[in-house]
């Protein structure tokens, strides 16, 4: 993100970001990719950036690829619904348009259908993911879908990487959206783990303190 904590200009394309990564940060990026189970992103990040989720600077394994799209919107022509590079599963809710769900069918990908109209229920998407073998789970964005995770605790660590930028827009999106919380009490506390410098980007891993609230407990598959 930029130093006024925005993850995409106004124009909301997180991916004119990706200039501002050296060589190396970018290898960085994608061995992150390589060493979890899956990435998870929400639709509008499908539609804004268009983005494969695959790892491609270094080399490793491409991690399954989810995306929550209640109404089943990805278009279909998508860089992620490119199976051959590596599997993906569309999270929809069970009125997403079956006309819709069956064509992302035909294109390769997993419909994982859930109980709901509007929003993925992340607990029960992590047990059904837990139980498909994702063990490790990048969520990449956008920042609505970050709060989500935040909101329902259901955060272990977090990663942030400073540009030496100033990007501004009261519409540009930041690194968590949401409603937000309004007391203290609600917000997520962590515990800085680890500071680096790589050409003038700022590299912050964080871990989530034990007193910010339980998450999720998986059942046995």
């Amino acid at each position: 993100m930029s130093v006024d904590g925005k993850t995409a200009p106004a124009s909301r394309q997180g991916r004119l970001f990706i200039p501002l990564m050296n060589e190396k940060l970018l290898k960085r990026l994608h061995k992150l990719r390589a060493e979890v189970d899956g990435v998870l992103v929400g639709v509008s990040t499908i539609l804004a950036d268009n983005p494969k989720l695959t790892v491609r600077a270094v080399q490793g394994k491409n991690p399954l690829r989810i995306v929550l799209d209640s109404m089943a919107a990805i278009p279909l022509e998508s860089e992620v619904l490119k199976v051959d590079d590596a599997p993906t599963i569309i999270a929809v809710c069970r009125n997403a348009p079956k006309e819709r769900t069956d064509m992302l069918v035909e294109k390769g990908a997993e419909i994982m259908r859930f109980d709901c109209e509007r929003y993925i229920p992340l607990g029960e998407l992590l047990e059904r993911l837990h139980c498909r073998g994702v063990r490790k789970l990048l969520v990449e964005g956008g920042s609505e879908v970050r709060w989500s995770f935040v909101r329902s605790r259901l955060v272990d660590e977090l990663f942030v990487w400073i540009t030496p930028s100033v990007w501004g827009g009261r519409d540009a999106p930041s690194l968590v959206g949401g409603e937000g919380c309004l007391e203290s009490s609600c917000s997520l506390k962590l515990q800085i783990g680890r500071v680096e410098v790589e050409d003038s980007t700022v590299i912050l891993e964080y871990k989530v303190a034990r007193d910010s609230g339980a998450g999720v407990t998986l059942a046995p598959c």
